[in-house]
Order: structure tokens, then sequence, then C-alpha cells
């Protein structure tokens, strides 16, 4: 390779919920070596983060939002402690990315970038890389029975973590010279939040004459007004949610661990959160902040550029 040429360095950016706020502390540290992204591909929080760097924003954006977030009333928005026969209605999840990405689509981008999902029906591992990006976050992101499945075509799309958490491959295959990785799926286990509800309450309340923050608030107070239509009440133990999610976790750990073997990325960044919550996003400074110095210590000691 002759040493005049730039090469294309490609990032893989892994699945892992609140403990992906990793991944902007990462961009930091790759920023400060002066590397240049050429492409990015990330799966579920990677897609969210990696989405919005492609977009434009600046590091230093992306950190603003996640600190100036209240993480503590949007964590609640994703509790799994909800009645079992019961979906999160999705759409302020929907409002929330649309107030990011402001109805930008994949040929808006300034940064080639994929996000990954997995169709319910088939198994099949997605790769969405056209069409509105607000929509293909959400598919990557909607963690199934705690999400309703996105429409895309003919596909219905859930989570990308369960096929495949730290798309290398995928980076891989855009003929990138060097393909760095942010994998987060070293196994521990994912706790989860006992967070206790509130009763239902009538309301009169116009919901569409509200703020986003507005919406996000009077959703956390009144959180069961928001499900979908089923009313009966199914099991809300928070063991019985510890262990689904833990077995969530525990095939894309699996899924993780055989892709890592199989397209080896050239540098594998591994930020140890072991002692952090699946929805532990309050908790933003310290996990930018072990992403940062985890990729500090890994990029130091590489010679390509």
């Amino acid at each position: 390779m002759k040493k005049n040429k730039p090469i294309k360095i490609g990032l893989a950016l892994g699945s892992g919920a609140a403990r992906g706020l990793v991944h902007i502390g990462v961009l930091k540290a790759i920023e400060e070596k002066g590397i240049k992204i050429s492409y990015i591909s990330g799966t579920s929080i990677g897609a969210l983060i990696g989405g919005a760097y492609a977009v434009g924003f600046s590091v230093k954006d992306i950190e603003n939002i996640a600190l100036q977030t209240d993480w503590k009333l949007m964590a609640k928005l994703f509790s799994p402690k909800l009645p079992l026969s019961s979906l999160i209605n999705t759409s302020y999840l929907t409002e929330f990315l649309n107030s990011i990405f402001a109805n930008k689509r994949f040929e808006d981008l300034k940064t080639p970038f994929s996000a990954v999902a997995t169709d319910i029906q088939t198994g099949k591992m997605v790769i969405l890389n056209e069409g509105d990006l607000t929509t293909a976050i959400m598919a990557s992101i909607s963690m199934p029975i705690l999400f309703s499945p996105v429409t895309y075509g003919d596909y219905k799309l859930v989570d990308g973590g369960l096929v495949n958490p730290t798309p290398v491959n995928i980076v891989k295959d855009m003929n990138m010279d060097k393909v760095i990785a942010v994998n987060l799926r070293k196994f521990s286990t994912y706790i989860v939040d006992n967070i206790n509800e509130k009763k239902m309450i009538n309301t009169s309340v116009k919901m569409k004459d509200f703020s986003l923050n507005e919406k996000i608030q009077y959703f956390l107070k009144h959180p069961l007004h928001h499900l979908n239509s089923n009313k009966e009440m199914g099991i809300s133990n928070t063991n019985f949610w510890s262990i689904l999610f833990n077995m969530f976790i525990i095939v894309q750990v699996q899924v993780g661990y055989l892709n890592m073997q199989l397209a080896k990325p050239d540098i594998l960044i591994e930020p140890d959160t072991s002692e952090y919550k699946v929805f532990d996003f309050s908790k933003a400074k310290e996990l930018i902040e072990i992403g940062y110095q985890s990729a500090k210590g890994v990029l130091q000691r590489i010679d390509f550029l």
C-alpha cells in the first residue's frame, strides 16, 4: 500500500443498551487520534450513535445530547416492569429519534452508514442502508417483546443484536482497509431495574398538544395509559423480566462470539461495562469516559496511520 494513499477505515459499533453510551467516548478517542472514518455500521444503540455521527453531528454534539437528556426519565420509558400481555407504544421513541435525525434519509449522510436489524418472521439479518433513517434506527433498537416489530417493506424488524451484535463483517464487506470494532457483548448479567408502577388514573388530556418532553414526563407518571390496547394484566415480576432479558443477552453473547471468530476486526475495543445495568442511561458521563479511556489505550498502540 502506498504511503501517500489514505487508507479507508471502517467502524462497527455493537449493541448493548445503556452500555452502548461508551461509543461516544470511543468516537472522541478516534477523533483525537486523527482517524477519519470512511464507513460505519451499527447495531441497536450502536446504530443510534453511529447514525448520529454519520449525519454529521460532532462528538461533542452527541455527548451533549447524552448528558442533557434526562435519562432517568427516558430509562423508565423502556422499563420492562410492564404487563406481560402488552407492548410499549413506540410513538414517543419515534418522536425522540425524529428530534435528533429531523427526517434525514440515508442519502443525506456525510459518512456512509448502515443499521442492522432482524426480520422476526425469518430470523434473517437485514442491513438497512436506504430510505428513512429514523425508521431504520428504530428497527435496529427494537427489543423483542418490549417493542413492536417495525414494518419495513415486507419485513417485520426487531433488534439487530439477535443476529449480529457487532457488525464487523458488514464493514469488511465495504472493502475497508482496516476495521475498528467496539464490542459490548462479553458475558455478564444484565441487571434489570426494579421500577415501581403507579396506579392508572383517568384523564382527558390531549396528548397531541404536548411537547416531546411533556409527553415523556406524562408517560412516566402514567405509563399504563400508553400501552397497546390489551388491558389484561399479566406477569410483571422483576425476576421474570431479569430472566427474560438475560436469555436475550445470552443469545447475543453467543452469536457475537461466533461472529468475532469469523470476521476478526483489525482493532478490537471492549470497554468494561460489567458494573452497569441495561437501563443505566443516567450514568452517561461515566460510560462515555469508560469508552474514551478504553479506546485511547487501544488506539495509542496502532501504527497504520
